[in-house]
């Protein structure tokens, strides 16, 4: 029968590829029908497949068009043999992943190939190589990857000029070789160490090669084309895996087979690769020689000039605020010295940069106790005296010497420098600002200002008492205390009837009445008439809301409740960092003293209460970086440091001989994130800074959530304790007659009465107390 014209053209020679062939595309599901899955069933070193004709039919019978087979179904009908050959075609020769065999001499072609005709000898006959035909390997994939494209639109600037400038004088100015390069700046690419990132882990492959030889030719070069190579890995033949495999590289593997052994067990308890060399001086700052974590407090700095400092103690200090490596301390004298001053009371500034020597000498009315920079304008700083005074300064003018790179290139002549007759010729001298402002001594405390601070910029007080808010967003008002029992509060403005606005300003504009102020002292309005705008007393812990008397008027109310946990003058009061309702409070009396941690709310006393200290507890203070450590400072010249989550009965840490006097202050700081600072003053005028070792600036995980468990959990014990006290007081005998007594009949204590009783014995014996110690006249 003869032949259907369409099957003789598909069973034909198509276009690249033999006669008695045809590519097909079978999918994955036909290729699991008829068990042959690329790669699995057929691979390339058995790429040959059986299928029988009926199966084909029944498949094209069963999917009609949709069968891999369809195109090819005339000429599979017209197949005569029972069994049809498909080859997977690996590397896509013909164009598919497989093709079928469609004719019995092709099957038979390709089973059974002829043996290859011995070729002739052509030792003397030398035939230039022909190029091969390119066949993709996928290599136009890899170029095309690693080209650089455009991802974005470009951007487009217009550079141009004011029609006012043209014509306009040329003004030529000064400027340092250094700054430019040919004459134009330059902006030089750096790199951005916040994000490096350490390869740890990386695949790379690496193959042996023959040794590279170079030569060359003459040859001219005339352009360059961009010219790519692709290539096949090669398989060496049977002869030459079978050279490889010698007995001497058997032997070799039996002779180290142990010393691998012995090198694997090794890296399994230690790290063999790590380089000794580069980790020799690793850490030195965090281990010993002995190899224990270290954690003493190390020196890095002393402060002190024999001019200011001989004979006076330190009473107060701070870190600036804004400028590095800066610090302001209050020098004071000591009591037991009857000598003439030749020097009057001052606060001086210190530089790491000149420790040796002030930088700026503050003048002061009498012995300053207490300081404080302003939090919006650090050229602001106020001062409490020792005669119940505040003081005010303002610094502006002479910021300059505070900052090492800028010192010495400027000229300020105008600047008072009264060095109080102690120059030194050999170094510049530090000027001495005068005080712009002092409140009148009737207008002041009755006893030595303890501590002033400055109120919010978020707030500000009336002069009833009522908080109000600061829209100006700039602080204005302080707050001082005092042991003659009152708070009062001061604002630094003009008084309402002595300001004067500008007429396109409102007439409550901060800004305005700052403006008319003088240049060379802003608070001139406010010397020797300075008066305290409110005055609260009595406080020891109390609600800042007013209450209304009979005659309706605003008073501030008494104390909710009072302590005598601490035997004497409390010296510490510190807020914690991390919890604002928690705070650390301290005191020392007659060589015992004991520290106290209390929360906000919880009114039954302290949730955490130290033991006894030996030795005077003369300063403390929180951590910066870790919610559970505090610092002590004693005064034998010990500072302690005590950690809330480890131990509560002892210190975790102490270190002696920090000093050779008594510790008046301390007062951490953080330059950055691996430097931590604590300034450490004395009452030999000495300010000493040492360096905290990570172990106590580096907080542990979940800290700051382990010390919220641990005083919620004091909270419970301090209740849990408090009601069994109760409990015990009702157990005892005569508790029940006790119960009987009517608190309303007249002459019978009540509870109330009782604690105003205690309360009263306490101030009574706070003013002996202040009275033996001379702090009040």
């Amino acid at each position: 029968m003869p032949s259907n014209p369409s099957s003789t053209n598909s069973a034909g020679s198509g276009p690249g590829h033999p006669e008695g062939i045809i590519p097909m595309v079978l999918t994955s599901a036909t290729q699991q029908h008829f068990g042959c899955v690329a790669d699995e069933d057929v691979t390339g070193e058995n790429p040959y497949k059986l299928l029988k004709k009926d199966d084909i039919l029944e498949d094209m019978k069963t999917k009609a068009a949709v069968s891999d087979f369809s195109p090819v179904k005339q000429i599979i009908l017209d197949y005569p043999e029972s069994e049809l050959l498909l080859v997977f075609d690996r590397d896509f020769i013909y164009g598919q992943l497989f093709y079928l065999v469609v004719t019995p001499e092709a099957k038979e072609r390709i089973l059974n190939p002829p043996e290859p005709e011995p070729e002739e000898d052509l030792v003397n006959e030398i035939k230039t190589p022909e190029p091969k035909e390119w066949i993709s390997l996928g290599s136009e994939k890899e170029i095309d990857e690693e080209s650089v494209k455009e991802t974005r639109g470009k951007l487009m600037y217009m550079f141009s000029r004011a029609r006012s400038d043209f014509g306009m004088p040329v003004s030529f100015l000064d400027r340092n070789v250094t700054d430019a390069k040919d004459g134009n700046l330059e902006c030089v690419s750096y790199q951005d160490r916040r994000f490096n990132i350490k390869l740890l882990q990386r695949d790379c492959g690496v193959q042996a090669i023959p040794i590279l030889q170079s030569s060359s030719a003459q040859t001219q070069w005339k352009y360059m084309r961009n010219n790519c190579t692709q290539y096949t890995p090669g398989e060496l033949s049977r002869s030459e895996k079978e050279k490889t495999t010698q007995p001497s590289l058997s032997d070799f593997c039996n002779a180290v087979t142990n010393r691998v052994l012995h090198a694997l067990q090794q890296e399994e308890i230690m790290n063999v690769f790590r380089d000794d060399w580069m980790a020799l001086g690793k850490e030195t700052e965090d281990v010993d020689w002995s190899g224990k974590v270290s954690d003493a407090l190390m020196l890095n700095q002393a402060f002190s000039d024999p001019r200011y400092s001989q004979d006076k103690e330190i009473s107060c200090m701070h870190w600036h605020p804004t400028i590095q490596n800066v610090i302001a301390v209050a020098m004071t004298e000591k009591k037991q010295q009857n000598l003439i001053r030749s020097t009057g009371p001052l606060i001086v500034f210190y530089s790491f940069s000149d420790p040796t020597h002030v930088k700026i000498l503050l003048e002061c009315p009498d012995d300053i106790l207490a300081f404080e920079f302003c939090p919006s304008d650090p050229n602001i700083i106020v001062g409490g005296c020792l005669n119940g005074q505040v003081v005010l300064w303002e610094i502006s003018a002479y910021v300059v010497h505070l900052h090492p790179a800028q010192h010495g290139h400027h000229k300020h002549e105008s600047l008072k420098t009264d060095m109080l007759g102690l120059e030194d010729k050999k170094h510049s001298k530090a000027p001495l600002v005068r005080y712009s402002a002092m409140s009148g001594v009737e207008n002041s405390h009755k006893a030595p200002v303890t501590d002033v601070h400055w109120l919010s910029q978020t707030f500000e007080v009336t002069a009833q008492g009522i908080p109000v808010e600061n829209k100006s967003n700039i602080s204005v008002q302080l707050i001082t205390c005092s042991p003659d029992g009152s708070l009062m509060f001061w604002d630094i403005r003009m008084p309402k009837q002595g300001r004067q606005t500008a007429p396109d300003k409102k007439q409550n504009d901060l800004e305005s009445q700052m403006a008319n102020y003088s240049d060379n002292n802003p608070f001139k309005h406010l010397e020797r008439t300075w008066k305290p705008l409110i005055m609260d007393g009595e406080i020891v812990y109390t609600d800042w809301k007013m209450e209304r008397n009979d005659l309706d008027q605003l008073l501030s109310p008494k104390p909710l409740h009072f302590f005598r946990i601490h035997p004497c003058l409390v010296n510490t009061i510190e807020r914690s960092p991390f919890f604002k309702d928690i705070v650390l409070t301290g005191t020392s009396l007659f060589g015992s003293s004991n520290i106290a941690i209390w929360k906000e709310g919880v009114l039954d006393g302290p949730i955490i209460l130290l033991p006894s200290l030996e030795g005077l507890c003369t300063s403390a203070c929180w951590s910066l970086t870790r919610p559970a450590v505090f610092f002590v400072g004693k005064g034998d010249g010990k500072i302690e440091v005590w950690n809330i989550l480890e131990n509560t009965g002892e210190a975790v840490h102490v270190q002696e001989h920090m000093t050779n006097g008594k510790i008046t202050c301390i007062k951490p700081w953080t330059v950055s994130s691996k430097q931590h600072f604590l300034a450490v003053a004395d009452d030999l005028g000495i300010v000493r800074v040492f360096q905290i070792p990570p172990v106590f600036y580096t907080a542990s995980r979940n800290e700051k959530l382990n010390v919220g468990k641990c005083i919620d959990q004091q909270q419970e014990r301090l209740i849990d304790l408090l009601k069994r006290q109760e409990v015990w007081q009702n157990q005892t005998p005569g508790s029940e007659d006790h119960k009987e007594v009517d608190p309303e009949k007249p002459g019978t204590p009540t509870e109330e009465q009782d604690d105003m009783k205690e309360y009263d014995d306490f101030l009574v014996l706070e003013e002996s107390i202040l009275k033996s110690m001379g702090f009040t006249p």
